[in-house]
């Protein structure tokens, strides 16, 4: 009776496991370190317990849309590098980082919300995001990184608060008037 009662907590436990693990998603101590799916429009599930979306995670996939579950606090250094497809992002509000080129080249991303929790973006994060058209970086927001928007061409506004430590280069050839909030 023992025996057959402990394979069954084994087998619950193992299906429990089961559960939260998506072949479509390879994650390693909590950092969602690559996606294999083949959906377009894809929503990480909050049940994978990620606090990370790792480099190039999803760099050079075919995805349009992305929703990152709250948790994740980092997307890390070309994250969705060459995603040329992809054209809008949900992030949640406990991101606190973008890493450097985290956007690299996402030439149709057109629409990103901007938690109020972001502290840095770094160098590059929206780098040739030639589609983006509009951002509102919050009051929060603490850095703004060495072209983090260059090559961003379609801009048609950007405003930031003159607290915020912005690199001399961080909108680098973008067309629009940025409104400097106090």
């Amino acid at each position: 009776m023992k025996k057959s009662l402990a394979s069954l907590l084994l087998f619950a436990v193992v299906l429990a496991g089961a559960a939260q693990t998506r072949p479509d998603f390879e994650v390693v101590d909590h950092v969602l370190i690559k996606y294999r799916g083949q959906d377009r429009d894809v929503v990480i599930p909050a049940g994978l317990g990620i606090n990370r979306i790792g480099s190039r995670a999803f760099a050079g996939t075919q995805v349009y849309t992305v929703k990152a579950p709250v948790g994740v606090n980092a997307i890390d250094e070309r994250a969705f590098a060459g995603c040329s497809f992809l054209k809008a992002v949900s992030l949640p509000n406990t991101l606190t980082v973008l890493g450097r080129r985290a956007f690299f080249n996402c030439v149709l991303l057109e629409t990103v919300n901007i938690p109020r929790s972001l502290i840095s973006i770094e160098d590059g994060a929206f780098f040739n995001c030639s589609s983006l058209k509009t951002i509102d970086l919050p009051d929060t927001l603490k850095s703004v990184g060495d072209r983090a928007f260059s090559g961003c061409l379609a801009m048609e506004s950007i405003s930031v608060s003159a607290r915020t430590r912005v690199s001399a280069n961080a909108f680098m050839g973008i067309p629009c008037k940025i409104t400097w909030k106090n």
